[in-house]
């Protein structure tokens, strides 16, 4: 469920920006959204949703406005690192929320540690391109180690038997040129003190992928961080990430 996958609308758009070389316009300024500290609670409303539109040939279009209504979960996953087997994630609910008539609007308060990963599985779980160098070792710092997580947002289907969640709605943004095509994607991450997490690049040569350098320094609370991947025509891709909160959209595709 991490926003770190590429979604199908990332595919979409790299298939139709490579074959009509045209530019990805950019999503409105909204100067709120620049602010990347959100406090110890996190209140998010008025924030129109968007759906991809997978019947055009035109990146004007990609994305049609939504206007319906759903419920909305805020999760975190809780994850268990077991040597030699593979983790295993609990998916827990922080907070709530709704869409209503297109609208977005949820909360989540302070999480308590029940809630929160350790420094290393946060660093694992949600950083995990840059947590280890060419040489096996591990190449990821957070100074001091304090706990955090990241959320999801999930909407929810509900009958008689149970509660499924439907579609993932998640703050991402496209811009390219006629042979590359760059994905934003925002993370709202909690974390319980003040620290700064660093790492090195890492250059995986075979695949022709970069993990740029990193520097995030994450106040007490809610904190915006931007994950970049830019894939070029030449197969070369490079990543980062940085604290920022730009103007991109709420996007919701489902998940199952």
């Amino acid at each position: 469920m991490k926003i770190l996958k590429k979604t199908a609308l990332f595919i979409l758009i790299a298939t139709i920006l490579f074959l009509t070389v045209t530019c990805v316009e950019p999503s409105p300024d909204d100067k709120n959204k620049e602010i990347t500290y959100l406090g110890d609670k996190l209140n998010v409303s008025n924030e129109q949703v968007w759906m991809p539109n997978y019947n055009t040939g035109k990146v004007s279009q990609m994305l049609l406005k939504f206007e319906g209504n759903r419920t909305v979960d805020v999760v975190v996953e809780l994850v268990e690192y077991n040597s030699g087997s593979p983790p295993s994630i609990l998916i827990d609910s922080v907070g709530s929320g709704k869409i209503e008539k297109g609208i977005l609007s949820f909360k989540v308060d302070a999480m308590d540690d029940s809630k929160l990963l350790g420094s290393n599985e946060l660093l694992l779980h949600c950083f995990e391109e840059w947590y280890l160098d060419k040489d096996s070792k591990k190449n990821i710092v957070m100074t001091p180690e304090v706990k955090g997580n990241i959320i999801t947002l999930v909407t929810l289907y509900n009958d008689d038997s149970c509660t499924i969640p439907t579609e993932g709605v998640i703050r991402e943004g496209f811009s390219g040129t006629s042979d590359s095509l760059t994905g934003e994607y925002i993370y709202y991450i909690y974390i319980k003190d003040k620290c700064k997490i660093t790492a090195e690049e890492v250059k995986k040569t075979d695949l022709k992928y970069t993990f740029k350098k990193i520097e995030l320094s994450l106040e007490a609370g809610w904190n915006t961080i931007l994950k970049s991947e830019t894939y070029t025509t030449t197969g070369d891709s490079s990543y980062s990430m940085t604290i920022k909160n730009p103007a991109i959209n709420w996007v919701m595709q489902k998940i199952r």
